[in-house]
């Protein structure tokens, strides 16, 4: 092993006291063998646990040194895999998050190994076995003496009644190392200076002598890690992102928006970063073998991005479900609109996102009922901060269940008049005959009276002829019977309601005839159009029997300061003579 490998921390060796206390033992203390991978490790006393440890332990970096510097085998793989599982199963982790539990026990079992290496052990029938566990059942606690690493019986869980390293020694197991580094070996363990290995070298399928042929400086601790690890882990890193963002920059341009193809094409970038996340980051941890805080921040932030963009996966494919509904024949002017499927889309969206986020953050160890209960504390501050969002989803629900209108009508909302863009969950938005886009909260929608124009089954016109003062009787009469003659059975006339035409009241200046007619269906320019001919053939009919109109009452006069009316002359008004 390099020589410059020493001064850096150790971090685990036990050895030939682990062959002294197996010697030592009585009873059924026996080192377990890792031709049966189903036999649990023996925990049922102190010493069993203990034994079980150190003897795994001694195991595990015996195939380490005797391998290592040879062809790894499929084989020794498996046989270190065991071994590591069993001497890690004497470790209490119930305490530890459980996405940070496999780091943990790598750290605490290399410094478990190291300081129980160099501290005087008791012998080992000194320690509590099955005996005096049957003889004393109240006896849950065993503490290695003159120091505070203890093993106690488990309380409850799947668990329940074996003796582990207890959680707050493992908590502090790198404490107790610090303070015992520079202690000398007690035993000669079989591999010296263990983490110093583990910093330098790579996984089982990187072999040592790829890593010996690196430079110098390249085998060079930083941060824990060698600097060949932060090489290659920043540069998956960095090749990660660049994959991602060309995946975003293609995928983004697929589809229309708010279509089940753009939101399919937006699963791309979620997917990507999921693999990633949950098969080449661990992969890559595992092969480069990185250890302490490193492995264990690595491993946290790719649980917690494996259900972030889980989460995100699940909202894309219920909203592209949402809009795959929306385009089936099934879905017809009787039955619920686009809008409010698209609400329940984002409503169950919203569910399963919550669910996984939830379960995600529990994973990585985040006190997420702890934050509901104080959060439930201020929760009166909360629900008055938020009523106004409440009041607009309140008002979401009544515009959803009473329909006043849907998406793509027109409608008249107090001085606001167009036709309705979307229905959000918060306001609805209305493009004005004008072009501009106006938001209305919900919950002034709610309650506001909707005149909505889109399901008028006709449209009705109301207008007055003002006939000159003076108009005989006779004139009278045959104005009124050339206008219901006009409109007698006229284009878009409903069956059931005629035109209706009549003398209605003496002016100080005019005769004034009322005219009412309805127009189907409801097409408002075909309307216009048609009212325009009306127009003209009462102007035309009118002029041929000699029916005059009454002249305009009003008129603008431009006077002076004295009041006298001006004459505006091409020169006054500021034109040129030539």
């Amino acid at each position: 092993m390099p020589e410059g490998m020493r001064s850096v921390r150790p971090v685990v060796a036990v050895g030939v006291a682990l062959l002294l206390l197996g010697l030592a033992s009585r009873g059924r203390v026996q080192a377990q063998s890792a031709e049966h991978p189903l036999e649990p490790p023996f925990t049922s006393s102190p010493r069993e646990t203990l034994h079980t440890f150190l003897a795994s332990s001694e195991e595990m970096w015996a195939l380490v040194r005797d391998e290592g510097l040879g062809e790894r085998s499929d084989e020794g793989l498996q046989k270190l895999l065991e071994l590591d599982r069993r001497a890690k199963g004497t470790l209490d982790l119930s305490k530890v998050a459980p996405e940070a539990r496999k780091a943990t026990a790598d750290d605490a079992g290399v410094y478990l190994y190291e300081v129980l290496t160099r501290i005087e052990l008791p012998p080992l029938e000194e320690v509590p076995g099955d005996n005096e566990i049957e003889g004393d059942p109240r006896l849950d606690r065993w503490t290695i003496p003159h120091t505070e690493i203890a093993v106690h019986r488990v309380a409850e869980g799947p668990r329940k009644g074996e003796f582990l390293f207890a959680p707050e020694t493992v908590a502090r197991v790198q404490e107790f190392y610090e303070r015992t580094r520079d202690l000398p070996y007690r035993r000669e363990p079989p591999m010296e200076h263990v983490s110093s290995f583990l910093e330098v070298y790579g996984g089982w399928h990187v072999p040592i002598s790829y890593v010996d042929a690196l430079p110098a400086w390249m085998r060079s601790v930083t941060w824990g890690q060698a600097l060949w690890k932060w090489i290659v882990l920043v540069a998956a890193l960095l090749s990660t992102l660049a994959l991602v963002f060309g995946v975003f920059r293609v995928s983004r341009r697929r589809g229309r928006p708010r279509s089940a193809k753009r939101y399919l094409a937006n699963l791309a970038v979620p997917a990507l970063l999921f693999v990633a996340a949950v098969f080449a980051l661990p992969r890559l941890s595992e092969e480069i073998l990185l250890i302490g805080n490193v492995a264990k921040s690595l491993n946290l932030a790719a649980t917690a991005i494996a259900y972030l963009t889980l989460a995100w996966i699940a909202w894309t494919l219920v909203l592209a479900a949402g809009e795959v509904i929306l385009r089936t024949p099934r879905i017809g002017a009787e039955s619920l609109d686009a809008s409010l499927i698209r609400l329940t889309a984002r409503l169950i969206a919203i569910g399963v996102a919550t669910v996984l986020i939830s379960q995600g953050a529990t994973a990585i160890g985040l006190p997420l009922m702890g934050l509901v209960a104080s959060l439930s504390i201020g929760g009166l501050a909360v629900a008055l901060a938020a009523q106004d969002t409440l009041r607009n989803l309140l008002g979401s629900l009544m515009i959803f269940i009473d329909q006043p209108y849907k998406v793509g009508e027109r409608i008249v909302a107090g001085a606001h008049d167009g036709i309705v863009e979307q229905i959000g969950l918060r306001s609805t938005r209305i493009r004005q005959l004008d072009g501009h886009l106006t938001s209305i909260p919900n919950e002034k929608m709610a309650t506001m009276e909707i005149e909505n124009i889109q399901r008028r089954e006709h449209i009705r016109r109301k207008t007055k002829l003002r006939i000159a003062t003076g108009t005989s009787r006779e004139k009278l009469q045959q104005a009124l019977a050339t206008v219901r003659d006009i409109l007698k059975d006229h284009e878009g006339m409903p069956a059931d309601r005629p035109p209706r035409v009549y003398f209605e009241e003496f002016n100080p200046d005019s005769l004034s005839i009322v005219i009412f007619y309805w127009y189907e269906p409801p097409d408002y320019w075909a309307f216009c159009d048609f009212g325009e001919r009306i127009n003209l053939e009462i102007v035309r009919r009118f002029a041929e029997a000699g029916i005059k109109l009454a002249p305009p009452t009003s008129m603008t006069q431009i006077t002076n300061e004295a009041g006298e009316p001006l004459e505006l002359t091409p020169s006054s008004a500021g034109g040129d003579e030539s």
